[in-house]
């Protein structure tokens, strides 16, 4: 099978490096040039356009930073749609709201192209050890289809439902990582100045019922004083905003969201 890939990020370009390791022709588009020469240097193609890229595989996958960047790329004269034929299955794993994700998979099943919404957790180590979790949405026969494809890439591989419920389930983790990490900010800070060693208080919370996985994730980064870009905190701010509007959207308050929403957005204008 022939899979392209468009956005070569931090999670895009190894997510490519497993799909060429996986024996799958690979043709790349993306906007930064060193990433495409990377993905090339490893066996990939180079798609001039993303809808020349669509136009030349089985699967478009897709990785963006922005809803804007979405919509550019899928919808724009030279984008996916534009050179997309019938039978192909086009993948985002961006994380976006689920509006966006029926816009596409609706314009999509117009021209007899197939969508699935497949947002993805575990960073970039789970990027580049192939072990990401991927929560896809869409028609369940084609997700069957995509299940080679998303296995090259991932571990925990989740059908969540019809089109939009991936996005859904990806928002609420990235949800509840902005809450967790608001809070143990806030908790690690108190014992600090309270005289507790981060080490023996972080022994504490691991063995007792506060524990979370950012702690496990986040702390040693703190301790070791890494602060190493691995996510960006503008992408965790939109993140939260579009839980908090789906929120709104069906009737749901969402009060602890939009408080660790504003502290994360004062952390975002502080630099």
């Amino acid at each position: 099978m022939k899979v392209g890939f468009i956005g070569l990020g931090t999670m895009g370009l190894p997510m490519t490096t497993n799909l060429v390791k996986a024996n799958f022709e690979v043709w790349v588009f993306s906007r930064s040039r060193g990433p495409i020469e990377e993905a090339v240097n490893i066996g990939a193609k180079e798609a001039k356009t993303a809808a020349d890229l669509a136009s030349k595989v089985d699967f478009v996958l897709t990785a963006l930073p922005m809803p804007d960047d979405i919509i550019k790329v899928y919808f724009g004269d030279e984008g996916i749609l534009a050179g997309a034929t019938p039978g192909t299955v086009i993948i985002d794993h961006s994380t976006v709201g689920p509006d966006l994700n029926h816009k596409i998979y609706h314009a999509a099943k117009k021209q007899e192209v197939h969508f699935l919404d497949a947002p993805i957790s575990g960073g970039p180590m789970g990027a580049e050890a192939g072990t990401l979790t991927i929560m896809v949405g869409g028609e369940k026969s084609i997700f069957d289809q995509a299940s080679p494809v998303l296995e090259a890439m991932g571990k925990n591989i989740l059908y969540m439902g019809e089109s939009g419920k991936g996005s859904v389930a990806k928002l609420i983790n990235n949800m509840l990582v902005g809450i967790h990490t608001v809070a143990l900010s806030e908790a690690f800070v108190l014992g600090a100045k309270a005289g507790l060693k981060s080490e023996e208080l972080a022994e504490v919370i691991r063995n007792s019922t506060g524990h979370s996985y950012m702690i496990d994730r986040v702390l040693p980064l703190i301790q070791q004083r890494d602060f190493e870009q691995r996510f960006s905190i503008d992408l965790l701010y939109k993140d939260m905003g579009l839980a908090k509007e789906m929120g709104n959207q069906i009737l749901v308050p969402l009060g602890l969201t939009a408080l660790a929403e504003k502290m994360i957005g004062e952390a975002k204008e502080e630099g």
